[in-house]
């Protein structure tokens, strides 16, 4: 799917959601650092895009690019993200795109978390954050994209102060607590172990410490000084495992921490309840003994739409018109940035013109006439240049206030 309209917004998204594709598809499409700036610099030499980041969450994996010729962008990241898929899902997926105006749209209705799982989760606003600043590390961002960062940044504030965004506490993070009391509702006490402490362990391990029917257990790959007496290593996940009813995966490896080596042999009718929430997918289901339930993103999926309310109908229409609001604001940035770029050309060509072109032209065809007037002539030269650069800036600076709705 692609949308042609750019409407003077140079950017396009290309990518998949929950809605779209499995869990297990998405964690093929995810990059590693030197893949991104591989893409990038491939888009760079074909002069199709000057900036690039991808966006990686449990709901969502998108490539996002800045440049003159976004659909060219666009086409040519579809084929490589499609070619990274196994040949089943490569005949299966189409990757959606969205460019100019709808691109913006669709941004900004991610930061706000309408196009979340959890509809109104605060954690994919942060999540656009640091993808944008990898981007800016890697070197691989443009104006256009800071700037998108920029306008999602106050459009998050405005939305947050209103409460259109739901608070820390609502996530993925949440869905998977709720996906494990129901399916533990008639046991007293669950040991459950939480595997990653990252980001999203640590809210995990915030929410588990406030309820009386779990008993939270840490691993980590990484063990510091100050955690050693409460977090088990990566190693002892075969111990751990064999001692809880519940495992929660959370990593950010890039491929499956959780293996059927690392899964006990279990003695009577003691099953395992394996949420995995990573993205790419953190738990190999192959040969994974019987007594062991995993249930990944697409369950939770399937999961929350049966849980969810009703009533977020009226703030999502609010968040709408706030989310209209940023596009326009980011069109303008956008117009003025074409603007800046057209009257920085013209600056460049007027000091090569005035101070290196007009003195060469006179010194090698008019040698012959005095000094004097070879000065005089300079002068009227730079004057015919300084007033038709200036008609052009103006000209220029007109078209932008018209294109951004001043008067």
């Amino acid at each position: 799917m692609m949308n042609e309209n750019t409407n003077g917004i140079p950017i396009a998204v290309v990518g998949c959601d929950f809605r779209l594709a499995s869990s297990r598809w998405r964690s093929g499409i995810v990059l590693s650092d030197d893949e991104a700036v591989s893409i990038s610099k491939q888009l760079r030499s074909m002069k199709a895009a000057d900036g690039f980041f991808d966006l990686n969450t449990c709901n969502r994996n998108e490539w996002i690019v800045s440049g003159s010729d976004i659909r060219w962008a666009a086409e040519l990241l579809r084929t490589q993200m499609k070619q990274r898929l196994d040949p089943v899902a490569r005949n299966s997926f189409e990757p959606y795109i969205y460019t100019g105006k709808d691109a913006a749209m669709h941004i900004f209705r991610v930061a706000t978390g309408q196009k979340s799982l959890v509809v109104g989760e605060r954690q994919i606003a942060s999540q656009l954050y640091k993808a944008l600043e990898v981007a800016r590390k890697r070197g691989t961002s443009s104006r256009v994209l800071n700037g998108l960062g920029t306008v999602a940044g106050r459009l998050v504030r405005i939305a947050l102060r209103r409460g259109l965004i739901e608070n820390a506490a609502v996530g993925v993070h949440s869905l998977a607590l709720n996906y494990l009391r129901n399916s533990t509702e008639d046991m007293d006490r669950v040991r459950v172990a939480v595997v990653g402490m990252g980001r999203i362990g640590k809210r995990i391990q915030g929410l588990l410490e406030e309820d009386e029917q779990f008993i939270p257990v840490y691993v980590n790959r990484t063990v510091g000084e100050e955690g050693r007496s409460r977090i088990h290593p990566l190693s002892e996940l075969v111990e751990v495992l064999s001692d809880v009813d519940a495992a929660i995966v959370a990593t950010g490896a890039m491929t499956p921490v959780v293996r059927s080596e690392h899964i006990p042999v279990r003695t009577g009718d003691r099953g395992l309840l394996i949420l995995d929430i990573g993205i790419p997918e953190q738990v190999e289901r192959d040969g994974i003994a019987e007594h062991v339930q995993i249930a990944g993103l697409d369950e939770l999926t399937e999961f929350y739409n049966c849980e969810r309310s009703s009533d977020a109908e009226s703030r999502n229409r609010e968040t709408e018109s706030l989310v209209d609001r940023a596009v326009d604001e980011f069109h303008a940035f956008c117009s003025e940035n074409a603007v800046c770029g057209i009257l920085d050309t013209v600056q460049k060509h007027h000091r090569q013109l005035v101070n290196e072109e007009i003195p060469r032209l006179i010194e090698n065809r008019l040698a012959y006439v005095p000094e004097k007037d070879r000065e005089r002539l300079r002068n009227d030269l730079r004057n015919i240049v300084f007033e038709y650069t200036n008609e052009v800036f103006n000209i220029l600076k007109d078209a932008g206030r018209q294109g951004n709705g001043d008067e």
